[in-house]
C-alpha cells in the first residue's frame, strides 16, 4: 500500500527505469543532430532507426511504416486529416463516434472547412458501436472512419477486428486511435490503415508517439521541414524520447499479462470495498474493459471536489480524462454521449485508473479514504 495512491495511471506513471538508461546516453553525453553526416551525427540517427525497427517489431509491421511525432494528438490529427484528404468515388464524409478522444472530435469538426461531412455513429450505454450504423455508413463510401480501440474515460474496448473486416470489405480506411490500447491489451493491425500510440501510455517519456501507416503514401505531411522521415514528418528527431518510447514499448508488450492481471486485480478490490461501503455508487465501466479502469458515479457529490479532496487525502485521480482538465465545471461528453445514468450524473463521476505505479492494497485503500471524504461530505443536487 502506498502513502501515495497514484489512481491516475498515465498522468502519474513513472518512466520505466530500462527507458531512462537507453535515454540517459542521449541526454547527457551525445547531443547530435541525427540529421547530420559526421558520425556522432551518424550513430544517433542509426539510434533512431533501431527504435523505429524495435517499434515495428512489437506491432509486427515494417520500419517503413513507424512514423515518431509528439503524442497522440499529433497522430491523430494527421491520420484524419491525412485520411480525409484522400480523393475517392464515394462520399465527402468522415465516420466516427461521439465519445472520441477531443484529438479526434476536433480534427472531424476543422473538416467541415473543407466541405467534409462529419458522420457520428451511435453508441449503447456500455459506449459499444451500433454496427448496423457503422454497415449503412460505410454503403455510402466514405473517406475515412476514425475510432478509439479502447476509450479514456470508461475503458470500453470496441470490437476493432470486426470493425476493420467491415471497412476493409467496402475499400474505406480505417483510422484507430489506440493510444489507451497499445502496451495494455493485445492489439493486431490487420485491416487498419492508421493507428496512433503515444509513449507515456506505456511507461514511456511525455511528448513523444508514433504513428502506424499502412501505406505511408496517403499520409499528407502537417509541417515541412527538411527530409527527416521521408520527409513525411519533417523536424529534429528528439534522439533520447524516441530511444525511451521503444523500450518502454518493449517492456509493456513483454510484461503485458502480467500487469493487466495486477490492474485488474486492483480495480476489483476497489470495486468490492466501495460497493460494501457506499450503497449507492454505480459503475460506468465492466470488468470486459480496459485492465484497471474505473469510471466511478457518485449521486450528489460533485466530482471536481472530490477530486481536490482526494488529492489532500493522498490519492490522485481525476474527474474524466486528465488532458482535458480546464477547471471548470464542464460534463464528459464521453458520459453525455452513453446516455442514461452515466449522462444524468455526469459531473458526479470519477475515473480511477490503477497501474504500474500502484502497489498491492492500493485499491481497497483508495475505495476507503474515497469513503471517509463521502461521509464528511453533505450530499447536494447538481
Amino acid at each position: 500500500m502506498s502513502d501515495t495512491i497514484y489512481a491516475d495511471h498515465a498522468a502519474t506513471t513513472p518512466l520505466e527505469p530500462e527507458a531512462w538508461e537507453a535515454m540517459c546516453y542521449w541526454l547527457t553525453k551525445d547531443f547530435s543532430n541525427p540529421a547530420a553526416l559526421y558520425r556522432s551525427g551518424i550513430a544517433a540517427h542509426q539510434a533512431v532507426e533501431r527504435a523505429r525497427q524495435s517499434v515495428a517489431e512489437c506491432l509486427r509491421c515494417s520500419a517503413s511504416q513507424i512514423f515518431f511525432t509528439s503524442g497522440g494528438s499529433e497522430s491523430n490529427t494527421w491520420a484524419i486529416l491525412s485520411g480525409a484528404s484522400r480523393a475517392g468515388i464515394g462520399s465527402r464524409e468522415v465516420v466516427t463516434t461521439p465519445i472520441e478522444h477531443h484529438s479526434v472530435g476536433r480534427a472531424c469538426a476543422s473538416l467541415k472547412n473543407s466541405g467534409i461531412a462529419v458522420y457520428t455513429l451511435p453508441v449503447s450505454e456500455e459506449g459499444k458501436i451500433d454496427l448496423p450504423a457503422l454497415l449503412r455508413a460505410l454503403e455510402r463510401q466514405p473517406r475515412l472512419v476514425t475510432i478509439q480501440y479502447a476509450n479514456n474515460e470508461v475503458g470500453t474496448i470496441q470490437d476493432i477486428p470486426t470493425i476493420s473486416t467491415l471497412c476493409q470489405k467496402k475499400g474505406v480506411l480505417l483510422h484507430v486511435d489506440a493510444v489507451q490500447a497499445i502496451g495494455h491489451i493485445p492489439v493486431v493491425l490487420d485491416g487498419i490503415d492508421f493507428l496512433s500510440a503515444s509513449a507515456h501510455k506505456f511507461g514511456g517519456p511525455k511528448g513523444i508517439g508514433f504513428l502506424y501507416a499502412r501505406n505511408p503514401a496517403l499520409l499528407k505531411p502537417l509541417i515541412f521541414g527538411g527530409e527527416q522521415q521521408s520527409g513525411l514528418r519533417p523536424g529534429t528527431e528528439p534522439v533520447a524520447q524516441i530511444v525511451g518510447l521503444a523500450c518502454a514499448l518493449k517492456l509493456a508488450c513483454k510484461q503485458m499479462e502480467q500487469h493487466a492481471a495486477f490492474k485488474r486485480m486492483l480495480a476489483e478490490e476497489f470495486c468490492q470495498t466501495l460497493r460494501q461501503s457506499w450503497a449507492e455508487v454505480y459503475f460506468n465501466s465492466t470488468k470486459a474493459g480496459l485492465p484497471g479502469l474505473v469510471s466511478v458515479g457518485l449521486p450528489g457529490y460533485e466530482g471536481q471536489n472530490l477530486t481536490y479532496r482526494l488529492d489532500v487525502a493522498g490519492v490522485c485521480v481525476s474527474p474524466g480524462a486528465a488532458c482535458d482538465n480546464t477547471r471548470s465545471r464542464n460534463a464528459s461528453h464521453v458520459l453525455l454521449a452513453l446516455g442514461g445514468t452515466a449522462a444524468r450524473n455526469a459531473l458526479c463521476t470519477l475515473r480511477f485508473s490503477f497501474g504500474r505505479a500502484n502497489h498491492s492494497g492500493d485499491g481497497i485503500e483508495a475505495a476507503q479514504r474515497l469513503v471517509k471524504i463521502l461521509q464528511s461530505m453533505p450530499k447536494r443536487l447538481l
